[in-house]
Protein backbone atom coordinates (compact mmCIF):
# COMPACT_ATOMS: atom_id res chain seq x y z
CA UNK A 1 0.00 0.00 0.00
CA UNK A 2 1.30 3.31 -1.27
CA UNK A 3 1.89 6.04 2.38
CA UNK A 4 -0.13 8.78 2.32
CA UNK A 5 2.59 11.17 2.20
CA UNK A 6 3.95 9.82 -0.64
CA UNK A 7 0.55 9.80 -2.76
CA UNK A 8 -0.39 13.61 -1.78
CA UNK A 9 3.42 14.93 -2.81
CA UNK A 10 2.88 12.81 -6.32
CA UNK A 11 -0.25 13.97 -6.74
CA UNK A 12 0.86 18.27 -5.41
CA UNK A 13 3.87 17.90 -8.25
CA UNK A 14 1.21 16.33 -11.23
CA UNK A 15 -1.01 19.17 -10.03
CA UNK A 16 1.84 21.84 -10.56
CA UNK A 17 3.13 20.41 -13.75
CA UNK A 18 -0.63 20.89 -15.06
CA UNK A 19 -0.61 24.34 -14.30
CA UNK A 20 3.00 25.38 -15.26
CA UNK A 21 2.48 23.40 -18.71
CA UNK A 22 -0.18 25.54 -19.62
CA UNK A 23 1.79 28.54 -18.72
CA UNK A 24 5.88 27.65 -20.05
CA UNK A 25 6.91 25.41 -22.67
CA UNK A 26 8.38 22.08 -21.07
CA UNK A 27 11.76 23.05 -21.28
CA UNK A 28 11.57 26.43 -19.79
CA UNK A 29 9.74 24.97 -16.68
CA UNK A 30 12.46 24.09 -13.90
CA UNK A 31 12.50 21.93 -11.15
CA UNK A 32 12.48 25.11 -8.81
CA UNK A 33 9.28 25.92 -10.49
CA UNK A 34 7.43 22.85 -9.81
CA UNK A 35 8.40 22.82 -5.86
CA UNK A 36 7.45 26.19 -5.05
CA UNK A 37 4.26 25.43 -6.81
CA UNK A 38 3.46 22.03 -5.00
CA UNK A 39 5.03 23.52 -1.80
CA UNK A 40 8.17 20.49 -1.49
CA UNK A 41 11.72 20.92 -1.22
CA UNK A 42 13.74 19.80 -4.45
CA UNK A 43 15.71 16.78 -2.73
CA UNK A 44 11.74 15.65 -2.13
CA UNK A 45 11.08 15.25 -5.84
CA UNK A 46 14.10 13.52 -6.74
CA UNK A 47 12.68 11.05 -4.11
CA UNK A 48 9.62 10.53 -6.24
CA UNK A 49 11.21 11.50 -10.25
CA UNK A 50 14.14 10.94 -11.65
CA UNK A 51 13.22 14.34 -13.68
CA UNK A 52 10.45 16.55 -15.05
CA UNK A 53 10.60 14.13 -19.01
CA UNK A 54 9.95 11.03 -15.89
CA UNK A 55 6.87 13.57 -14.27
CA UNK A 56 5.59 14.07 -17.68
CA UNK A 57 6.03 10.46 -18.80
CA UNK A 58 3.60 9.29 -15.64
CA UNK A 59 1.26 11.58 -18.04
CA UNK A 60 1.57 9.92 -21.09
CA UNK A 61 1.31 6.63 -19.29
CA UNK A 62 -2.13 7.27 -17.61
CA UNK A 63 -3.56 8.78 -21.32
CA UNK A 64 -2.01 5.93 -23.07
CA UNK A 65 -3.72 3.31 -20.43
CA UNK A 66 -7.19 5.17 -20.61
CA UNK A 67 -7.06 5.26 -24.85
CA UNK A 68 -6.08 1.19 -24.29
CA UNK A 69 -9.01 0.65 -22.17
CA UNK A 70 -11.47 2.01 -24.00
CA UNK A 71 -10.39 0.75 -27.22
CA UNK A 72 -10.03 -3.01 -26.42
CA UNK A 73 -13.33 -2.59 -24.18
CA UNK A 74 -15.66 -5.67 -24.68
CA UNK A 75 -18.22 -6.06 -25.89
CA UNK A 76 -16.93 -4.23 -29.32
CA UNK A 77 -13.58 -5.94 -29.23
CA UNK A 78 -11.21 -4.21 -31.40
CA UNK A 79 -12.32 -4.59 -34.54
CA UNK A 80 -11.30 -1.38 -36.37
CA UNK A 81 -13.67 -2.86 -39.76
CA UNK A 82 -16.27 -4.00 -38.13
CA UNK A 83 -16.69 -1.80 -34.49
CA UNK A 84 -15.24 1.89 -36.58
CA UNK A 85 -18.10 3.76 -35.04
CA UNK A 86 -17.70 2.40 -31.84
CA UNK A 87 -14.39 3.46 -31.54
CA UNK A 88 -14.64 7.06 -32.74
CA UNK A 89 -17.59 6.91 -30.11
CA UNK A 90 -15.79 6.11 -27.27
CA UNK A 91 -12.63 8.59 -28.45
CA UNK A 92 -15.20 11.44 -29.16
CA UNK A 93 -16.74 10.60 -25.39
CA UNK A 94 -12.40 10.15 -23.83
CA UNK A 95 -11.80 14.12 -25.39
CA UNK A 96 -15.30 15.04 -23.62
CA UNK A 97 -14.98 13.77 -20.85
CA UNK A 98 -10.99 13.68 -20.27
CA UNK A 99 -9.36 16.20 -18.16
CA UNK A 100 -8.72 19.76 -20.18
CA UNK A 101 -5.06 18.78 -19.49
CA UNK A 102 -5.26 15.41 -21.29
CA UNK A 103 -6.54 16.88 -24.57
CA UNK A 104 -3.84 19.85 -23.71
CA UNK A 105 -1.29 17.25 -23.94
CA UNK A 106 -2.42 15.91 -27.16
CA UNK A 107 -2.87 19.21 -28.80
CA UNK A 108 -0.35 21.07 -28.03
CA UNK A 109 2.56 21.83 -30.56
CA UNK A 110 4.46 22.91 -27.39
CA UNK A 111 4.10 19.39 -25.79
CA UNK A 112 3.56 17.16 -29.16
CA UNK A 113 6.42 14.49 -28.12
CA UNK A 114 4.27 13.64 -25.23
CA UNK A 115 1.80 13.01 -27.99
CA UNK A 116 3.56 11.40 -29.79
CA UNK A 117 4.75 8.64 -26.47
CA UNK A 118 0.82 8.19 -26.33
CA UNK A 119 0.57 7.42 -29.85
CA UNK A 120 3.89 4.64 -29.28
CA UNK A 121 2.28 3.43 -25.79
CA UNK A 122 -1.32 3.09 -27.48
CA UNK A 123 0.57 1.35 -30.50
CA UNK A 124 2.43 -0.64 -28.48
CA UNK A 125 -0.87 -2.09 -26.57
CA UNK A 126 -2.89 -2.85 -29.63
CA UNK A 127 0.14 -4.45 -32.51
CA UNK A 128 0.02 -8.04 -30.74
CA UNK A 129 -3.75 -8.33 -31.18
CA UNK A 130 -3.62 -6.54 -34.43
CA UNK A 131 -1.72 -9.11 -35.92
CA UNK A 132 -3.68 -12.37 -34.47
CA UNK A 133 -7.16 -10.86 -35.75
CA UNK A 134 -5.91 -9.78 -38.66
CA UNK A 135 -3.45 -12.54 -39.41
CA UNK A 136 -0.83 -9.75 -40.19
CA UNK A 137 3.01 -10.22 -39.87
CA UNK A 138 4.41 -7.97 -37.05
CA UNK A 139 6.08 -5.38 -39.16
CA UNK A 140 2.58 -5.08 -40.71
CA UNK A 141 0.40 -5.30 -37.69
CA UNK A 142 2.87 -2.26 -36.36
CA UNK A 143 2.40 -0.62 -39.82
CA UNK A 144 -1.25 -0.44 -39.38
CA UNK A 145 -1.98 0.40 -35.93
CA UNK A 146 0.35 2.89 -36.26
CA UNK A 147 -1.56 4.41 -39.59
CA UNK A 148 -4.69 4.18 -37.49
CA UNK A 149 -3.51 6.03 -34.09
CA UNK A 150 -1.39 8.57 -35.76
CA UNK A 151 -4.17 9.26 -38.84
CA UNK A 152 -7.42 9.14 -35.87
CA UNK A 153 -5.14 11.16 -33.26
CA UNK A 154 -3.95 13.17 -35.48
CA UNK A 155 -7.43 14.62 -36.95
CA UNK A 156 -9.24 14.62 -33.40
CA UNK A 157 -6.36 17.13 -33.04
CA UNK A 158 -7.12 19.31 -36.17
CA UNK A 159 -10.89 18.85 -34.81
CA UNK A 160 -10.45 20.00 -31.15
CA UNK A 161 -8.08 23.11 -32.22
CA UNK A 162 -10.92 24.44 -34.44
CA UNK A 163 -8.92 23.54 -37.71
CA UNK A 164 -11.71 21.58 -39.30
CA UNK A 165 -14.95 23.70 -40.30
CA UNK A 166 -17.05 20.51 -39.89
CA UNK A 167 -19.83 19.71 -37.85
CA UNK A 168 -19.39 16.48 -35.39
CA UNK A 169 -21.28 14.01 -37.91
CA UNK A 170 -19.29 15.22 -41.04
CA UNK A 171 -15.98 15.11 -38.89
CA UNK A 172 -16.96 11.06 -37.52
CA UNK A 173 -18.16 10.21 -41.36
CA UNK A 174 -15.02 12.05 -42.47
CA UNK A 175 -12.60 10.27 -40.08
CA UNK A 176 -13.95 6.83 -40.14
CA UNK A 177 -14.11 6.84 -44.27
CA UNK A 178 -10.38 7.42 -44.28
CA UNK A 179 -9.37 5.42 -41.65
CA UNK A 180 -11.40 2.05 -43.06
CA UNK A 181 -10.48 2.44 -46.98
CA UNK A 182 -7.15 2.86 -45.90
CA UNK A 183 -7.16 0.02 -43.58
CA UNK A 184 -9.65 -2.19 -46.04
CA UNK A 185 -6.66 -1.69 -48.79
CA UNK A 186 -3.59 -2.50 -46.79
CA UNK A 187 -5.60 -5.69 -45.35
CA UNK A 188 -6.29 -6.25 -48.90
CA UNK A 189 -2.62 -6.56 -50.01
CA UNK A 190 -1.33 -7.75 -46.95
CA UNK A 191 -3.42 -10.24 -44.96
CA UNK A 192 -1.87 -13.83 -44.34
Amino acid sequence: MTDRRVARTKQALREAFRKLAQQYRFREITVQQLTAEANINRKTFYLHFESIDDLADSFTAEIADQLLDLILQEPAEHDPLNNSGVWFARLDDFFEKAPKFYTFILTSDDYSFLSRRVKRRVAAGLTTSFQQDYQLSAVDAQMGVNFLIDSTLTLFRLYITGQLDLSLPAFKQRLVTLNMRGLQGFLGDFRG
